[in-house]
């Protein structure tokens, strides 16, 4: 009897030669064998040969991966067979098969199963709980060492979660406590990856804000002050970052020791221009020019050869791209920026299969370790929301006639289940669980999949640990001021990292602005243009307000942009219909700066609009180009609206308005927490006055846009 699992074309060759060599065929769905292999491989069989269809427990736990349980059921229907559940486990040690033969009695896609564990009792549960995702860290560290006592490799353990991000957060604390990983993470977000990406942005992106990063580095012994005394010069005096470090004799305001290896970094960057690929930038510098590499080299420790093992990635990553048409090192950072903005980096993960040799543990989500064993399997993360994962609305619906392909959420929770089943059943001697009480700033509770499992492996708490780790690096406290704008305090809030690099330290590209922000810098420069006229008198036509725009446009647009079109379109209709509501108002403008007193500080913020009713109503409106949204009035800028207008109007009505450019629709915002919302601008002020920027982005997906992206030090649900 042989077992036949490949899909063949049906042809007169490919049957004489399986009718002759063929007897009986078995099909074992577990191989993946569909209906049509089944139904083929039949006809291809030996007239009157038997086909046998054999399913075991299995069939249920890969319905995540595409395969369907009702399929087992049509088999048997196809060809009158029937089904038989396999009795002895051949892969697993007796602790772990009870324990997912434990947990597989409650599966709602298995009606439970009995193995035997063929290799009689050997192997362990654990079952660790951690005040803190360090704390869970440190724990794991302690169960592989404790495996690796047993002799088992570091080589022959894996870490299994649910998903990326989980992986992330686990691994970049056991990487501080000194565990062998093959695993690689995000790699556009590794620190030796930002450096070389630094690298390859000096003279590619605008502002030469690479060499800040790049500067520091310890071959060159330069201060970030250095840095940016070379990025000023180069500014100034119109010439390339890399030609001014040639020229690094000319520039005051440098170290010694920068002065040095500043003029050392220059020699390694020279001959590089524009056109110089990203290739040929990173191999020539790290092989035949610097010392990057000289002391992974020489440490050839765990950590180090995983380093190496992400830059071999990162130049494999640059031919891909270079292949594929992002030639030159602009295309190449774009692409990149791409890449992280949209998640889309799972590709990149993968470690090379050239370091595939290493004794490192093995690090993989669950749905990648199908078909996979390990003599030991850790499982962290193991409470609510992180497994099972909470259900996902269905963002493509399948069409009306096929509506049963959606999946429904008792199917989400089969598959769920699923999959803890496929982390569990990888384990052949150790199968170690673990959770922590709090993940990022909220408690968290037990999975409510351990339920099935703890009378088996009773919980052990492990207790915090402080694990060293690299010093943030420190920044002098800026100059105390009595005045602050509303912009820069936003931009504090959402990340105070990038308020010391654009603000303090001046890092910007200010020549390379979004099409997106010049397109509504120039609209609201018209508006303003157009209430001017009115107030003096002359109320524009829609003619004249549309010549102002293209005089705007001209000087500040997104002149040869690829949507130029679009958006100088989209800024027509906005002035058309601004000139509408102009005409039709008749009250008056009251246009400048406010100055609001939170605490002792001034805060100015400039209202899009304030119009003054004729009746002594004063409407102070927020200009909004895009679609409305609920989340609007929750900004903190109404809220400082509300306490200048109070200040400035103490005896009129006012009414905060957001206006909608593209639907004409006026939206009064109530009061909303104010009192909270002011005391976050007091709150960035004293931080600021700290010297506070440790990397805090409010929203992690902006990250990319940043452009001081490739210089930080911000990991993802890591930092």
């Amino acid at each position: 009897m042989l077992l036949a699992t490949l899909v063949l074309e049906q042809n007169d060759d490919i049957r004489a030669e399986y009718q002759q060599r063929f007897e009986h065929i078995l099909v074992d769905e577990y191989q993946d064998v569909n209906l049509a292999s089944a139904r083929l491989l039949r006809a291809l069989a030996r007239p009157g040969a038997d086909v046998w269809v054999v399913a075991d427990q299995r069939q249920s736990i890969y319905r995540f991966r595409g395969a369907e349980p009702s399929n087992v059921a049509r088999f048997e229907a196809e060809f009158s067979g029937e089904k038989r559940s396999l009795k002895i486990n051949y892969r697993s040690g007796a602790a772990v098969v009870r324990a997912f033969q434990s947990f597989a009695a409650n599966m709602r896609s298995s009606s439970g199963g009995s193995w035997t564990a063929s290799r009689g009792e050997v192997g362990a549960l654990g079952h660790i709980v951690g005040p803190s995702l360090a704390a869970e860290a440190a724990g794991i560290r302690a169960h592989i060492e404790q495996a690796r006592a047993d002799g088992i490799s570091y080589g022959e353990q894996v870490i299994l979660a649910r998903s990326h991000l989980t992986l992330a957060r686990i691994t970049g604390h056991l990487e501080k406590l000194g565990v062998p990983l093959l695993y690689l993470g995000d790699l556009f977000e590794r620190p030796e990856i930002r450096d070389l990406l630094s690298l390859v942005s000096i003279d590619a992106e605008p502002g030469g804000i690479g060499l800040a990063r790049v500067a520091q580095l310890p071959d060159y012994d330069a201060t970030r002050g250095d840095a940016l005394s070379v990025i000023a010069w180069a500014k100034e005096n119109r010439v390339s970052v890399i030609e001014a470090l040639g020229r690094i004799d000319e520039i005051a305001d440098i170290s010694q020791g920068g002065r040095a290896g500043l003029a050392r970094l220059g020699a390694e960057l020279q001959d590089f221009g524009p056109a110089t690929t990203p290739w040929t930038l990173l191999t020539t510098w790290l092989f035949e020019r610097s010392s990057y590499l000289a002391p992974l080299l020489e440490a050839n420790d765990p950590k180090a050869q995983q380093q190496l093992v992400a830059i071999y990635q990162l130049l494999k990553v640059c031919g891909e791209m270079v292949a594929a048409g992002h030639s030159t090192r602009r295309q190449f950072l774009a692409r990149i920026r791409r890449i992280e903005a949209l998640n889309d980096d799972r590709v990149y993960r993968a470690v090379a299969s050239e370091a595939s040799g290493m004794d490192a543990v093995r690090v993989m989500t669950i749905h990648g370790s199908k078909g996979l064993e390990f003599r030991a399997v850790h499982l962290p993360a193991l409470a609510t929301t992180y497994m099972p994962a909470n259900r996902q609305g269905i963002r493509c619906p399948p069409p009306p006639s096929l509506a049963h392909l959606a999946i429904r959420p008792e199917g989400h929770e089969a598959e769920e289940e699923c999959l803890f089943f496929v982390g569990l059943s990888r384990a052949r001697d150790f199968l170690f669980l673990s959770r922590a009480e709090r993940y990022t700033s909220r408690n968290s509770t037990p999975s409510k999949f351990l339920s099935a499992l703890t009378s088996l492996a009773p919980p052990r708490r492990h207790a915090d640990s402080a694990v060293a780790t690299p010093s943030a690096r420190q920044f002098a406290p800026p100059t105390i001021r009595d005045r602050y704008e509303e912009r820069e305090l936003s931009l504090y809030l959402q990340c105070p990292a990038r308020y010391q690099y654009e603000r303090l330290d001046g890092l910007r590209g200010a020549t390379d602005d979004a099409p997106y922000i010049r397109f509504h810098r120039c609209v609201y420069r018209t508006i303003g243009w157009i209430e001017a006229q009115r107030s003096a008198g002359q109320p524009a036509t829609l003619d004249e307000a549309q010549a102002e725009l293209a005089r705007d446009w001209a000087e500040a647009g997104p002149v040869g942009h690829g949507f130029e079109a679009y958006y100088r379109s989209s800024a027509d209709a906005m002035i058309a219909t601004m000139v509408d509501v102009i005409a039709a108002e008749t009250g008056t403008y009251d246009r400048g700066e406010w100055e609001i007193l939170l605490d002792g500080k001034l805060v100015t913020v400039t209202p899009d609009r304030v119009i003054v009713a004729a009746d002594g109503t004063v409407h102070v409106q927020r200009i909004r180009t895009g679609r409305k949204t609920k989340s609007e009035p929750e900004n903190r800028v109404y809220a400082l609206l509300r306490e200048g207008a109070r200040t400035r109007y103490p005896v009129r009505t006012v009414v905060i308005e957001t206006f909608y450019l593209a639907t004409r629709e006026t939206v009064p915002v109530l009061s909303r927490k104010d009192d909270k919302l002011l005391a976050e601008y007091r709150q960035a002020i004293a931080d600021i006055e700290a010297g506070q920027f440790a990397p805090a982005p409010k929203d992690a997906r902006r990250c990319p846009s940043c452009q001081c992206y490739f210089i930080c030090d911000y990991v993802q649900g890591v930092s």
